[in-house]
């Protein structure tokens, strides 16, 4: 029992300390109190001792999402909080291919993560694409103008002028392309839990802790 609750320790290093104290002193408690005593019975009971990590810091990392907003919530914060998500959906991958699977839905599961995973990466990587396209290409057109006032003011101030129209649309559409990607990164978060909820089997264990 030693061996698993050390092994099952090292894969928890994303916890915090009084995190990491809690989980293991229940877990501990758990393996002495049903008597499994050797490694090959706690496997047996909990899963390997990676599996159980695994699902435990994505429990752990929902359980901070759900957590109550404070008012005043900063930029920061925010940026925070998305970075959050992302981890989270990443953690909850990892738990669901620790999840034992048959065969035919394992495959349907996995195909669901990558088309989850690749049309949030796309959306994303498209926005992105767009908003240096637009900065490019205002800059480019407002350095052209520059470059031709010299030799007609007239034509060099159309393309300044259009130059800064275009930078000044880039500049008004970061929000919308910052929202676009929080809902692409919320989308995927929520399917991914909704799956996660889904497919998780619960032992005795984790029984008795949503129960305190």
């Amino acid at each position: 029992m030693d061996k698993y609750i050390a092994e099952f320790k090292s894969y928890l290093n994303q916890l915090s300390e009084a995190e990491l104290d809690e989980v293991v002193s229940f877990y501990s408690e758990y393996l002495a109190d049903g008597g499994f005593e050797s490694y090959e019975a706690s496997v047996e009971e909990l899963g390997s001792p990676r599996q159980l990590a695994r699902k435990v810091l994505a429990d752990y990392s929902i359980r901070l999402l759900d957590a109550p907003e404070k008012e005043g919530q900063t930029m920061r914060s925010r940026a925070a909080q998305s970075k959050t998500q992302v981890r989270t959906i990443w953690l909850i991958v990892l738990a669901i291919l620790s999840t034992p699977l048959t065969i035919p839905l394992a495959i349907g599961v996995l195909a669901t993560l990558f088309g989850l995973l690749v049309g949030a990466a796309a959306i994303i990587f498209a926005l992105v694409v767009m908003i240096f396209s637009l900065a490019v290409a205002g800059i480019f057109v407002f350095g052209v103008g520059v470059g031709i006032m010299a030799q007609s003011m007239s034509t060099g101030l159309v393309y300044v002028g259009a130059g800064l129209c275009v930078i000044g649309l880039f500049v008004a559409l970061i929000p919308a392309f910052k929202w676009l990607i929080s809902g692409a990164i919320h989308v995927t978060l929520s399917a991914s839990r909704w799956l996660y909820g889904k497919l998780k089997s619960k032992n005795q264990a984790e029984k008795e802790r949503d129960h305190k």
